[in-house]
C-alpha cells in the first residue's frame, strides 16, 4: 500500500506541476484520519452561515486580478467555479437541498409551522471523495457541499493534473471571513478538516483502506472507475454518491430561428457550453438537434455555431489535445467535408459538422467537437434520449415545459436552457447531493 501525502492541515505537499509521487508516504491512514475528525469538531461549531461566508469570500478573493489563483482559474477555464462559490447561489442550493431551511445544519429547526417534529441534519462524518482525472476540479462541487454540511472530506486526486486541488485548497487556507457579530472565521476551518491523497489506481490495497475508512463513498468518473470503487468493500450505512458517465445534448426549436440575431444568440450559449471543460464534462453537448421550419436552417445554424466557438476559443483556448481524440475528429472532418459540410478551425481548436441525413446521436469525439442533426419536430429527440442522457439544454419558447416533460420521462436528468448546461446545480444525477451528506435527525 503506497498513498501519497498531497496536502492536509500543513498545507500543499506537492507544487501544482509536480507528479503526486512526490507527495511523501503515510505508514498508515490512521494517523490522517483521526487528525481529520479533529478538524471537524471545529467544523461542526461554525455556523452554517459563517461557512458560505467563508465560500463568499473566497470566491470574491479569487477573482481579484491581482490573486494568486486569478491567472490559473482564467488560463483553466475555470470561472464559474467563483460564481458558483457565491453566498447567493450556495445559499439557495443549500435552502433547496435540505427541506427549505439550511439552518438545520446547525440547530433543530421547524420544517412546516404545523408539524409537531423538529428536524435537524447532522453530518455522516468522513467523506471521501474519487475525482475524475478528465476533470479533477469538478470534485469541488461535491467537496463544499460536503463541507457545508460539516463532514471532514478526503479527495482521492488524480494523476493528471494532481496538483490542482492542493492549489485551489490553500487558497482557501487563506482566505478570512467576518461576520455580522464582529467573528472572524478563517479558511483552516475547511483546510484542517481536508486531505488531498493519491494511489495508484492497481493499488487494491490502498483503495479498499480508504473505503473502510468512509461514511460517505463519492466517485466521479467512467463507467469503470466508478464501479471500481461501488465494488470496494465498505462498512454498513455507508452513503454512496456515484457520478458516473452520462451524456448530453442541445435542442434548438424553430420559433428560435426566425432571424440571425436570435440564431446567433442561441449558438454562442451552446458554444460556452461546449468549451466549458472541454466537453469533459458529463453535461457538456455534444449533438444540437436543430427544428426545421425556422428562417434559419440547420445548415446555417451550424456555420453561426462554428463562428461562436472561434470567438469562444480565443477568449478561452482548448487545454489539452491527446492523439486519439485528434485523429477521431480529423476522420470525422473529412467524412464530413465529403458527404456534408464541416466547419473547423485550422487546428484542432473546434469542429462542428452536419449532414441532412444525419439523425440520432452522434458519438462523441470531444475536443470542442459539435454534430449538428435536424429534426422536423423537437419531440423527435425524445426516443434518442435515455438514463444516460444527463443534460438537454433547450432553445425553446412555448413547448418548452412539455417537451423536458416528454424528455425526463424517457430518462434525461435535467433540461435548462442553453447556456446553462455547464452550471451545476441542485438536483444533480436525480438528487439532491447534501441531503445525502447528512443524517436526518428528529426530536419533539
Amino acid at each position: 500500500m503506497k498513498i501519497h501525502l498531497l496536502f492536509d492541515r500543513e498545507g500543499p505537499r506537492i507544487g501544482q506541476h509536480d507528479p503526486p509521487e512526490a507527495g511523501p508516504l503515510l505508514d498508515s491512514l490512521e494517523p490522517l484520519v483521526q487528525s481529520l475528525r479533529s478538524g471537524r469538531e471545529t467544523l461542526q461549531r461554525t455556523a452554517a452561515d459563517d461557512l458560505l461566508g467563508l465560500c463568499d469570500a473566497a470566491a470574491a478573493a479569487w477573482t481579484r486580478s491581482d490573486h494568486p489563483l486569478a491567472e490559473m482559474i482564467r488560463r483553466l477555464g475555470l470561472g464559474f467555479l467563483p460564481l458558483w462559490m457565491r453566498k447567493n447561489n450556495l445559499s439557495a442550493l443549500c435552502a433547496r437541498s435540505l427541506r427549505g431551511d439550511y439552518h438545520c445544519l446547525d440547530r433543530f429547526v421547524q420544517l412546516a409551522h404545523d408539524d409537531p417534529q423538529w428536524y435537524r441534519a447532522q453530518p455522516r462524518g468522513l467523506a471521501v471523495h474519487w475525482v475524475a482525472g478528465n476533470v479533477p476540479v469538478v470534485g469541488l462541487l461535491s467537496f463544499l457541499p460536503s463541507f457545508l454540511c460539516k463532514n471532514a472530506n478526503i479527495l482521492k486526486a488524480p494523476h493528471e493534473s494532481a496538483g490542482l486541488l492542493p492549489r485551489l485548497l490553500q487558497g482557501f487556507a487563506d482566505v478570512c471571513f467576518t461576520n455580522s457579530q464582529g467573528e472572524t472565521i478563517t479558511g483552516r476551518v475547511l483546510t484542517d478538516a481536508t486531505a488531498v491523497l493519491y494511489f495508484d489506481r492497481n493499488d487494491l490495497e490502498a483503495a479498499r483502506a480508504l473505503s473502510l475508512g468512509a461514511d460517505v463513498r463519492v466517485a466521479w468518473g467512467g463507467r469503470e472507475a466508478v464501479e471500481a470503487v461501488m465494488n470496494f468493500p465498505r462498512r454498513f450505512g455507508t452513503e454512496d454518491l456515484i457520478f458516473g458517465p452520462k451524456l448530453s445534448l442541445a435542442i434548438v426549436g424553430r420559433e428560435r430561428l426566425g432571424d440571425v440575431e436570435s440564431a446567433r444568440r442561441d449558438a454562442l450559449a451552446v458554444a460556452r457550453d461546449t468549451a466549458a471543460f472541454d466537453q469533459q464534462g458529463c453535461n457538456s453537448p455534444h449533438t444540437v438537434f436543430v427544428e426545421r421550419g425556422g428562417a434559419v436552417m440547420p445548415t446555417d445554424f451550424a456555420r453561426f455555431l462554428a463562428e461562436a466557438l472561434q470567438s469562444v476559443t480565443r477568449q478561452s483556448p482548448l487545454q489539452t489535445v491527446d492523439p486519439a481524440s485528434a485523429m477521431n475528429v480529423l476522420g470525422v472532418r473529412a467524412e464530413y467535408d465529403i458527404r456534408g459540410e464541416a466547419f473547423y478551425a485550422p487546428g484542432m481548436d473546434y469542429t462542428v459538422v452536419y449532414a441532412e441525413e444525419d439523425r440520432g446521436l452522434a458519438e462523441p469525439c470531444y475536443l470542442r467537437t459539435l454534430f449538428v442533426r435536424p429534426v422536423d419536430d423537437v419531440f423527435d429527440v425524445v426516443p434518442f434520449c435515455s438514463r444516460d442522457t444527463q443534460t438537454a439544454g433547450l432553445a425553446v419558447d412555448e413547448r418548452r415545459r412539455d417537451l423536458a416533460d416528454a424528455l425526463t420521462a424517457h430518462g434525461v436528468e435535467r433540461c435548462p436552457a442553453v447556456g446553462g448546461m455547464r452550471l451545476y446545480d441542485a438536483p444533480w444525477d436525480g438528487m439532491f447531493p447534501m441531503e445525502r451528506l447528512v443524517r436526518w435527525v428528529t426530536t419533539y
